[in-house]
C-alpha cells in the first residue's frame, strides 16, 4: 500500500533511466512509487525532458535499496569478468543514451518508430536489442538512398526472401519499390509474378 511518508532513492529526469532502476528495484523485490513533475517549464517541457521524476520505496527499505542501487553502479563501472557477456542496466541505460546523443532520430517510414540516423552494419547486435527494448530504431543496412530524415529501421526491413513461383531471390522491400514485409521462413510471390499471376486469371476472375 502506497504511503505518503515513502522514501525517495532516486532522481532522475530521464525517462528511460527512471524506468531501468525502476525495474532494478522491483526486480529485488522492493515496493516503488513514482512521483513527478513535468510542470517547471513555462510553455511545457522540451521535447526530450522526460520532467522531474523520483523513485520512492517504503521508509523502512531506503537503505537496502540505496544498497542494491549503489551496488549496480559499482558493477558497471567494473571490468566485468572475462567471458561475462552481461551488463547492468544502468551501463545499458548509458550506452543508449551516449548512442542517442551521439545521432539524430526520424519515425521509421513505415512503423514510425524513432529511428537513429545509424547503419545496423555499425552495430554489434546487443546494441541493437538495447535501443529496440527502449523504443528506438537502428536504420537496416540494406538500403542507402534515403530522402532527408527519412529512415527504415530493421524490424521493418525484410531479409532476402524467394518467390515461390519463379524462385528468384531478393530483398522484399526492392521487389518493385513494392514494401512487403516477409520473413524469409515464409512464403513468398514477387512482384512480378503476382502481375502475371493477376493477368492469367483476368479472364476466368468472378471475384
Amino acid at each position: 500500500m502506497v504511503r505518503e511518508d515513502w522514501t525517495t532513492v532516486y532522481e532522475t529526469h530521464n525517462r528511460i533511466d527512471a524506468d531501468l532502476v525502476r525495474t532494478t528495484l522491483e526486480g529485488a523485490g522492493f515496493q516503488v512509487m513514482e512521483r513527478g513533475d513535468t510542470g517547471m517549464f513555462a510553455g511545457g517541457p522540451p521535447a526530450n525532458f522526460a520532467g522531474f521524476i523520483a523513485l520512492a520505496v517504503p521508509p523502512e527499505d531506503a537503505d537496502d535499496a540505496r544498497a542494491v542501487l549503489k551496488d549496480e553502479s559499482r558493477q558497471a563501472s567494473a571490468d566485468p569478468p572475462e567471458g561475462e557477456a552481461s551488463i547492468s542496466l544502468s551501463q545499458a541505460a548509458s550506452d543508449i543514451l551516449a548512442l542517442r546523443q551521439r545521432h539524430s532520430v526520424a519515425g521509421c517510414k513505415y512503423c514510425g518508430i524513432p529511428t537513429l540516423d545509424l547503419r545496423e552494419d555499425e552495430l554489434e547486435s546487443r546494441p541493437v536489442a538495447l535501443l529496440r527494448a527502449a523504443g528506438l530504431g537502428v536504420n537496416s543496412a540494406s538500403f542507402t538512398d534515403f530522402e532527408p530524415g527519412e529512415r527504415i529501421c530493421t524490424e521493418c526491413a525484410a531479409h532476402e526472401v524467394e518467390c515461390d513461383l519463379c524462385g528468384r531471390q531478393m530483398d522484399s522491400f526492392l521487389d518493385g519499390g513494392v514494401y512487403r514485409r516477409a520473413n524469409a521462413d515464409e512464403a513468398y510471390v514477387c512482384t512480378r509474378c503476382a502481375g502475371r499471376l493477376d493477368d492469367s486469371l483476368e479472364r476466368d476472375r468472378d471475384w
